[in-house]
């Protein structure tokens, strides 16, 4: 061990020499170093490896831009792919749709008369977009993105709108017919949208006499609204705030109001046969016995009990009619 600290002891003190005698005489020692031939060789060879190097680089950009824009245009026929798939197959709800669009919007490619009609496309972010021509029938574009977007010529027939951007997007002739939207929903300025056919679907808003047979009316505020002799056919309020909202005489035939609030809604008079008002809340037998055909209609266990009815009582009361 005593030995093995001397050893030590004169190697630090060696190298120590060594730093002092560097340091006194670095400029000789350089300057001896930059007239040596070989220190001379490695410079010129390592200044040669950088030319060559900056060489190869630019010489390899070309082949670069060339891969790159092989596999955008690779990712790209996939998204395409994702796409036509999804409206083949008839697909209302496909996440990959949805993120394909997204990005070949980002890339700017066209997506001119794109098929998706009742796509799923919630908050989806198509800014900018080029959308000529698209058919986006009945499609749900709650919460989508739609600023500066061409949607020129367009389908949105019953397209769902619910709180979705459209600032500054181009809408020359698009097919706003029958469109839903509600007070978030933002359009261009100027942009008259019930002027389009469109329908704003907000609390005690006026829209008498409406045809909306088989309307995704899900989770809407209609409170206090004015939905005189309308046509509801077949439409689902599933989670619908319809509280006082008037619906006199309109045609409610197998309308769905699951979990529905109705509490003080007018139903006088409306057509209820085969509406289905199971877990509807704040619903009484006075509402409903205003109604016509509400013998045919489905509710909760305890209403049928209130109206005196059994469960299968509108299924007899029908097959009795028939005969």
């Amino acid at each position: 061990m005593q030995e093995w600290t001397k050893v030590q002891f004169a190697v630090f003190f060696s190298a120590l020499i060594t730093l002092v005698v560097i340091l006194v005489f670095a400029e000789p020692i350089a300057t001896w170093l930059t007239n040596w031939a070989f220190i001379k060789i490695l410079d010129a060879v390592s200044k040669l490896g950088v030319l060559i190097a900056v060489i190869a680089f630019l010489l390899e950009i070309p082949n670069r831009q060339e891969r790159i824009q092989s596999e955008r245009k690779r990712t790209q026929f996939e998204y395409w792919q994702v796409i036509d798939a999804a409206a083949t197959a008839g697909t209302s709800t496909s996440n990959a749709r949805k993120i394909a669009l997204e990005n070949l919007a980002n890339e700017k490619v066209s997506l001119r008369n794109i098929d998706a009609p009742k796509a799923e496309l919630r908050r989806i972010n198509l800014v900018g977009a080029d959308l000529v021509g698209a058919n986006l029938r009945a499609a749900d574009l709650t919460g989508a993105i739609l600023d500066r977007a061409d949607l020129s010529k367009a389908s949105l027939y019953r397209a769902r709108l619910y709180g979705a951007s459209l600032l500054n997007a181009k809408l020359e002739g698009t097919d706003f017919r029958e469109v839903l939207y509600d007070d978030k929903t933002q359009f261009p300025e100027g942009f008259r949208a019930e002027k389009s056919g469109a329908y704003l679907i907000a609390p005690h808003t006026s829209l008498i006499g409406i045809q909306l047979p088989k309307a995704i009316l899900w989770d809407v505020n209609l409170e206090s609204a004015n939905l005189q002799g309308a046509n509801f056919s077949g439409s689902g309020f599933q989670g619908a705030l319809l509280q006082n909202a008037n619906f006199q005489a309109a045609n409610l035939q197998g309308a769905r109001f699951r979990n529905a609030n109705l509490e003080g809604t007018n139903l006088k008079d409306a057509n209820i046969q085969k509406a289905n008002f199971g877990e509807a809340k704040g619903l009484t037998v006075e509402q409903i016995k205003a109604a016509q055909n509400w013998k045919e209609a489905t509710y909760s266990p305890e209403l049928y009990v209130e109206l005196g009815l059994s469960s299968n009582e509108g299924s007899t009361i029908k097959c009795t009619g028939q005969s």
